[in-house]
């Protein structure tokens, strides 16, 4: 993407034959919808390559929720329960998470969210302004939600469906169908050119990762049971707390709503996004954090009803102090510090493993002659980190007799990382960069 964006490529110069299939390793990468990856590659070339820009995309959308969420609470609510809403959210370690490069698709995630996210709170300003404006935004939040994890992208619409045949009346529907075709086009002409385009220029890989095979079988064993994404309540929102007040929270929030207009919709995603995701065959962690502002938000309206509880029984000096002590316990609570230090230290096997394999792979960059060669027996998790560090291509795996005699007729300079099992051929050419160190494994 950084150097084509519309040629989508994980290994950008495949000198060995790849199968299609498989999305670790194969050339033209359609395995996600590019939108995040776009943003990364615009990074990229502002900032230059390195981890921290990769992750900057990532920190700013996730930061930029607090903004959302609290726009939406005092859009459809009031502006106490926006408040405890973004704060509860703001020291959420598992979504503060996304942002440290140790979460399994965290840039694709987090941009979901945050654009589902955006196109939600556009629709609730439309109900609130009436605005034009506010239609095409809708649209073009939609389309973008799309490019990047395709037509859950559409979320928006079933809220807004919904309410037109409950909270509309029966004059007023045609006109509010008129306005929802005019965002669903702006999705369309921002969503569709990007699906055209890789049916006909990339069509075996587009047929192959454009099908619902996730919704009716589980892939890559992803096959957890029916109550997977509420099991998740606890981990995602703040541990056995949560899981206890979450549904009086959001029995709280949505009798808090001012409009039946505001309620339809957001009880709409939530039920939606959950029974759709609970229905898939493929269940991962972050499926349903789409809706997450709206379980914030309950978890802020039964914050606010706990406050003026206190508030109703003790005084207004005392209670203000006590409000901001357990303000301060709950942010410790939820920032969870003890599980920061257990997954970001070297107590965390995966963590020191990942860290070690970090320093092997910038190395590579400074023992080869140039980005031109050929790295093989990287670990079949490891090589894209390889092809990150040092632009040269990456193998897994030890090439095979055949590919070897191959890349050396062509000239092509080879590398390996060489252990007790390196074939003859490799092991005793001289001009066959070894790298002695074993790959970690895991």
């Amino acid at each position: 993407m950084l150097t084509d964006p519309a040629k989508p490529v994980l290994i950008s110069n495949p000198l060995l034959d790849y199968d299609f299939h498989n999305w670790k390793g194969n050339h033209i990468w359609l395995h996600k919808q590019p939108w995040f990856l776009w943003q990364i590659a615009v990074f990229f070339k502002l900032f230059g390559v390195n981890e921290f820009v990769l992750r900057l995309p990532t920190a700013i959308m996730m930061t930029l929720m607090i903004l959302i969420i609290y726009k939406i609470g005092k859009l459809v609510s009031n502006t106490e329960i926006a408040w405890y809403g973004a704060f509860i959210y703001t020291f959420s370690y598992y979504f503060i998470n996304f942002i440290s490069g140790s979460t399994f698709t965290d840039h694709n995630d987090s941009a979901f969210i945050f654009y589902v996210s955006l196109s939600i709170w556009s629709y609730l300003e439309y109900i609130h302004s009436k605005r034009k404006r506010w239609l095409i935004l809708i649209g073009i939040f939609s389309g973008i939600a799309i490019l990047n994890k395709w037509l859950v992208g559409f979320l928006v619409y079933s809220g807004w469906i919904l309410n037109v045949f409950l909270g509309y009346s029966k004059n007023e529907r045609s006109d509010e169908l008129r306005k929802l075709a005019f965002s669903l086009a702006w999705t369309l002409i921002v969503a569709l050119p990007w699906q055209l385009f890789v049916w006909f220029s990339y069509p075996l890989e587009g047929r192959y990762e454009f099908n619902g095979q996730h919704f009716f079988q589980a892939v890559e064993g992803h096959n957890e049971d029916q109550w997977y994404h509420f099991q998740l309540f606890g981990e995602q929102y703040g541990g056995v707390i949560a899981i206890l007040i979450i549904l009086p929270g959001l029995i709280c929030f949505f009798k808090s709503i001012r409009k039946k207009r505001y309620q339809i919709p957001l009880v709409t995603y939530l039920i939606v996004t959950y029974l759709f995701f609970t229905l898939a065959a493929t269940k991962m962690p972050m499926f349903c954090t789409i809706v997450s502002p709206v379980l914030f938000l309950g978890l802020g309206a039964i914050s606010d009803k706990g406050v003026q509880k206190l508030r109703e029984y003790i005084p207004a000096g005392i209670s203000f102090w006590i409000i901001v002590l357990l303000l301060g316990c709950l942010a410790f609570a939820m920032l969870d510090i003890n599980q920061i230090d257990v997954q970001h230290s070297d107590k965390n096997t995966y963590w020191k493993l990942k860290k070690i394999d970090a320093i092997i792979d910038r190395q590579v960059s400074h023992k080869l002659p140039s980005d031109d060669w050929v790295v093989f027996n990287c670990g079949e998790h490891n090589t894209v980190m390889v092809m990150f560090y040092s632009g040269a291509t990456a193998y897994g795996h030890y090439p095979d007799s055949v590919q070897y005699g191959m890349l050396k007729s062509k000239g092509i300079g080879m590398a390996t990382f060489s252990d007790e099992h390196i074939p003859i051929y490799l092991k005793l050419d001289p001009s066959v960069i070894k790298i002695y160190l074993k790959p970690l494994s895991y």
